[in-house]
C-alpha cells in the first residue's frame, strides 16, 4: 500500500487553456466559472451530506449502513443510493436515495439484494474524505496518464479484511465502456489502487481526466470568442499602422 498524494491538494482545473485566456477577458471568464459552477451545481451534492441525511431519520435508528452508491458523476452524480441492513424491514434490507439532502424514495425490496447480508457496515466516524475530494484525487490521476474520460461511479463500502472505509471509483469514456479503476481509503485519503491505462490500449485523448459536455463545451465556446477578440485587435491595429502582430486574419 502506497500513500500516494493528498486529495485536498489538488484543484479542479477543467480546461487550462481557457483559464489562461480568461484571465484577459472578463465576459469569457464569467462564462467559464458558470460553466465550472454549474457542474457541481447539477449534483445531488456530497455524499456525506447524504449519509447524514439519512442518519436523522427514525427508520434509520435501528440500521446499519453498509454501502452509498453514486452513478454517471460529471463529475458528481445526481443524486446517492443509500444501502442498510435493518432488521425492521421486509427482507431486512432498505434502499434510500438521496439528492442535495433531500430524500428521493425509501423502499424496502425483497429481492436482488441477498448479497448485501454479507457486507460489513461502514464506521461513519472513520469516514473523512467526500466525493468531491476522491474525483479530485482521481482526476490528477487521470491527467497525468492522459486518460481521458465521461463520467465516473463512486461506492463507498467497508473493505471486508482491514474494515476501513474504502471508495471504489469506475471511470467510463463516453460509450460506456470502463477504462480504468481505483480504490482510495476514505480514511485518510491513501490511493490502495492506482489508476492504470489499460494493457496495449492507446488513449488518443489530447486531455486526461474529465473530458465531458462542460470542458468540451468551454474549450470550445473559449477559443470562438478569443479569436473574435484578437482577430478584430488585429483588424483594428493594421488599419492604424499598417501591420499586423495581434490575431488571426479574417481569411484564416
Amino acid at each position: 500500500m502506497r500513500e500516494i498524494m493528498a486529495p485536498q491538494k489538488f484543484r479542479w482545473n477543467p480546461c487550462p487553456w481557457a483559464i489562461h485566456s480568461a484571465a484577459m477577458n472578463p465576459i469569457l471568464f464569467l462564462l467559464i466559472f458558470s460553466l465550472s459552477s454549474w457542474a457541481f451545481a447539477s449534483s445531488g451534492g456530497s455524499a456525506l451530506h447524504a449519509l447524514h441525511t439519512v442518519s436523522k431519520q427514525e427508520f434509520a435508528k435501528g440500521a446499519t449502513i453498509v454501502e452509498i452508491k453514486g452513478v454517471r458523476g460529471e463529475p458528481m452524480p445526481l443524486e446517492w443510493t443509500i444501502l442498510m441492513l435493518d432488521p425492521s424491514a421486509r427482507g431486512g434490507v432498505r434502499e434510500v436515495a438521496v439528492s442535495s439532502g433531500r430524500i428521493l424514495s425509501e423502499r424496502a425490496p425483497l429481492h436482488g439484494f441477498t448479497e448485501v447480508a454479507n457486507l460489513p457496515p461502514i464506521d461513519m466516524e472513520r469516514v473523512s474524505i467526500d466525493a468531491g475530494n476522491v474525483f479530485q484525487n482521481v482526476n490528477f490521476q487521470a491527467s497525468t496518464l492522459k486518460m481521458g474520460f465521461h463520467w465516473i461511479d463512486y461506492t463507498l463500502r467497508s473493505d471486508p479484511q482491514s474494515m476501513q472505509p474504502v471508495w471504489t471509483v469506475s471511470l467510463f469514456d463516453k460509450l460506456g465502456s470502463e477504462i480504468g479503476k481505483s480504490r482510495i481509503s476514505a480514511d485518510g485519503g491513501f490511493v490502495l489502487e492506482p489508476l492504470v491505462n489499460p494493457a496495449g490500449e492507446k488513449n488518443n485523448k489530447r486531455i486526461g481526466g474529465l473530458v465531458g459536455r462542460v470542458i468540451d463545451f468551454s474549450e470550445s465556446t473559449g477559443r470562438k470568442i478569443s479569436d473574435t477578440t484578437l482577430r478584430t485587435i488585429g483588424n483594428v491595429q493594421e488599419f492604424l499602422v499598417g501591420e499586423r502582430t495581434v490575431g488571426p486574419r479574417d481569411d484564416e
